[in-house]
């Protein structure tokens, strides 16, 4: 029987192996676990280029290989791999460190000295939540909306072990993608690792999938809700597009109308969207984000999440769109959020726009009359006075509002 088996077979199933283990690290996982799964990444990771290297022994390809060895991997995280493996296979354990930051959500953001645990002192979230009862109790609301965000570190370091995994496994992926363009071989083994390789999660979902949980406290029954959350087309990198491409698709108006024109076309086919934020920066690119939520605490937490990339990343205006209830305020002055939904007097697909000159636009669309074009055209044609976004875009205004101020 011949040997079917590819050149690049080897690397792949280390590579293959080296994702397994790190799929299994999760935030909730005891220490214990969580470190033998590093530690088996960091091994199967380094292990890799050995395989590879043993394969293209008698191969034409050496001279390759370490061209694009140097190019991809010879780096300061791919030296930290090295350090890492060498480490855990003769020396010790990953020396692990969890820290867990509690954010609250109100008129601005309130974020709690962060807790640092390892393997010595560790407690289960369960605990850490449950232990914020009687504070939340002490607060005088209806409910209080918080997240617990947890970072990885090896200890008495400072850079996210997140960050540095990342880098290491997309800088292997395009060392790979090389290799494989220079090799040229069909191999149905190879090919089927690739397919598994990308139906992994922890390097391709957001990373507030993987280590950020959102909850509300309802005061009055003194009981905890924890989100659920989808996400659309979700990668740790986002890829940001020539806003040129939007005004070809949507030639009339100005960037609300476009924005506005895309998304009531989409509900009328659909009958319903997930709520997505355009966010636009100052080289005329931008990105869309959609993501869905059980609980506002999510979209709180993401609008607090924008508003600390303002001034670094060179945003001038988001756009957000959203559906929405209506209320008559007297009937849900004393009820949650929960409560009030069976109160709601009809649901409108909101747009919401705030940019760096503190410009606001809103726009509400009841969704019962959405198929009916000359209504849309009135709303849109309208002169309205309600411009105020909701309350959990302000920390957005307020970083532009600060921004402004010291220009």
């Amino acid at each position: 029987m011949s040997n079917s088996r590819g050149l690049l077979y080897p690397a792949l199933h280390k590579f293959y192996s080296a994702l397994s283990s790190l799929e299994k690290f999760e935030k909730g996982t005891n220490f214990f676990d969580n470190i033998s799964y590093l530690d088996g990444f960091f091994s199967e990771y380094r292990n890799i280029t050995f395989v590879l290297q043993k394969s293209l022994a008698n191969s034409n390809f050496v001279t390759t290989y370490e061209s694009l060895r140097d190019q991809y991997l010879v780096n300061n995280v791919g030296k930290w791999f090295i350090e890492k493996r060498n480490e855990v296979l003769k020396q010790k354990p990953f020396d692990l460190e969890k820290r867990i930051v509690i954010s609250i959500y109100s008129g601005q953001t309130i974020s709690l000295p962060e807790l640092v645990f390892t393997i010595d002192n560790d407690v289960k979230i369960s605990t850490i939540v449950e232990s914020l009862r009687t504070t939340f109790m002490s607060f005088g609301q209806l409910e209080v909306m918080f997240s617990s965000e947890f970072f990885f570190y090896e200890h008495g370091h400072s850079e996210d072990l997140y960050n540095n995994l990342i880098l290491g496994i997309n800088q292997m992926k395009l060392f790979l993608a090389k290799m494989k363009e220079a090799i040229n071989q069909e191999c149905s083994l190879s090919e089927e690792l690739e397919r598994k390789i990308d139906k992994m999660n922890f390097h391709q979902v957001p990373k507030d999938f993987l280590f950020v949980d959102d909850y509300v406290f309802y005061c009055k029954k003194e009981t905890f809700e924890k989100a659920s959350r989808i996400s659309l087309g979700a990668r740790p990198i986002q890829t940001r597009v020539p806003i040129e491409n939007f005004y070809k698709v949507y030639p009339d108006g100005d960037l609300f109308d476009k924005f506005e024109l895309m998304h009531l076309v989409l509900f009328q086919m659909q009958k319903s969207l997930l709520p997505t934020c355009l966010i636009l920066y100052s080289d005329d690119t931008f990105e869309l984000m959609s993501f869905g939520f059980s609980i506002k605490t999510t979209a709180y937490r993401k609008f607090t999440e924008i508003a600390r990339r303002i001034e670094t990343d060179k945003i001038v205006s988001i756009l957000f769109v959203t559906e929405m209830y209506t209320y008559d305020m007297q009937d849900i002055a004393n009820l949650d959020s929960r409560e009030r939904v069976d109160h709601a007097k009809s649901e409108v697909l909101a747009f919401y726009m705030v940019d760096d000159q503190l410009t606001v636009k809103c726009n509400e669309y009841d969704t019962m009359q959405i198929d009916d074009f000359k209504y849309i055209a009135s709303v849109m044609s309208a002169k309205t006075n309600k411009q105020k976004i909701p309350n959990f875009m302000n920390s957005v205004f307020q970083e532009f509002a600060r921004l402004k101020t010291n220009f």
